[in-house]
């Protein structure tokens, strides 16, 4: 109420009061229901939950993961895994590591039957046993080729002179063989980056 110049005015106040589903229509009170649940969403219902440690361990984990795959990996090119061929073969004369590629050719070293041969080899502490063989090879899988570690032995059915390992594709000797008293088992390292295939040139005992 207002007094003015001796006249008493009234202002009337309208206040909107929100109507009732029940009031409306049934599409209009449906609608109104949907806003008032979509509305009773709170800020801390809208938030990611979750336990920040909890968080950080599984971070922690897929780092670690990713770390251990990147160096596995890593480790694995720079070794340089790959088959590795090794042809046992028989010669006419003598040989050792000084020998030229002519006196390895004059030697007449030809291919024979493996038959009771047996060549194991170890790269490190890992022995490994034939992947598969032919007549007169043997073929060994993920051979660590960067690595001064990887070594044969070569157990022969009868008793041999000397025992050289070549290298075919190099037309050169790599290693001269060591044999024990009884001239059958015949050991040598291989050494690192060498080829994928070999030769064993065994000379028999006279």
């Amino acid at each position: 109420m207002r007094v003015c110049g001796g006249r008493t005015s009234y202002w009337m106040v309208v206040r909107p009061v929100a109507a009732k589903p029940e009031d409306l229509g049934e599409e209009e009170g449906e609608s109104m229901a949907r806003s008032r649940h979509e509305a009773a969403w709170t800020a801390d219902e809208s938030l990611v939950k979750g336990h920040v440690r909890r968080n950080k361990a599984w971070v922690l984990l897929l780092l670690v993961a990713a770390g251990a795959t990147i160096i596995g990996t890593t480790w694995w090119t720079s070794m340089n895994f790959q088959s590795v061929t090794y042809q046992l073969r028989v010669c006419a004369e003598p040989l050792t590591k000084e020998a030229s590629w002519a006196q390895v050719q004059q030697a007449a070293c030809d291919p024979v039957p493996i038959a009771d041969d047996r060549l194991t080899l170890w790269a490190g502490s890992d022995e490994q046993e034939p992947e598969s063989s032919t007549e007169s090879s043997w073929t060994f899988k993920e051979v660590p080729l960067n690595t001064a570690l990887t070594a044969i032995e070569i157990n022969l059915a009868d008793p041999a002179q000397t025992v050289v390992l070549a290298e075919p594709d190099n037309l050169s000797l790599r290693r001269n063989l060591t044999g024990d008293a009884t001239g059958r088992k015949w050991t040598a390292n291989v050494g690192s980056r060498g080829p994928t295939s070999y030769w064993i040139l065994v000379t028999p005992q006279p």
